[in-house]
């Protein structure tokens, strides 16, 4: 399945549906080990993650992209402002230049779990395309890892 993807100003919600029971796709989020198997788009060629998950709590995600033959380095930083297992995550993102809230909503769908992303505070659409597409390759990541299968990274 592919994410449904809205943008709208300063505005993106992705949803997207797991095959997996609520409190596994939730777990993918909550440990930094699993976190870092999947949380990234798909030039990406390695991931770091680094995180306190408790309420004011931070993280740290670092990512080497390759892209035509040439690496960059991308980190996103942020702190944790609601934790409520296994239903939601809000968090605060910082991303350099500016930070946004991002709501991760985790619902019950029969043996499937439909996940609900939300930032807020985008600086603009463009942003949040490039956002938007990075978060659905690593849900197709995740999707790969709930099905038991290999995960490619690196394009």
């Amino acid at each position: 399945m592919k994410s449904d993807v809205q943008i709208s100003g300063n505005r993106l919600r992705l949803t997207r549906v797991f095959q997996a029971p609520r409190p596994v796709v939730f777990g993918w989020w909550s440990e930094g080990e699993k976190l870092q198997q999947w949380s990234s788009c798909k030039e990406a060629v390695s991931c770091r993650v680094e995180m306190d998950f408790r309420v004011g709590g931070s993280f740290t995600q670092q990512m080497t992209i390759a892209v035509h033959g040439q690496t960059c380095d991308f980190s996103v930083t942020g702190t944790y402002e609601q934790i409520a297992v296994p239903e939601k995550i809000v968090y605060r993102a910082d991303f350099g230049a500016f930070a946004n809230r991002v709501t991760i909503e985790f619902f019950e769908q029969g043996e499937a779990t439909k996940v609900v992303v939300t930032h807020e505070g985008l600086p603009d659409e463009s942003f949040g395309a490039n956002v938007s597409q990075g978060t659905s390759e690593s849900f197709d990541k995740l999707d790969a890892l709930l099905a038991g299968q290999p995960v490619v990274t690196g394009a």
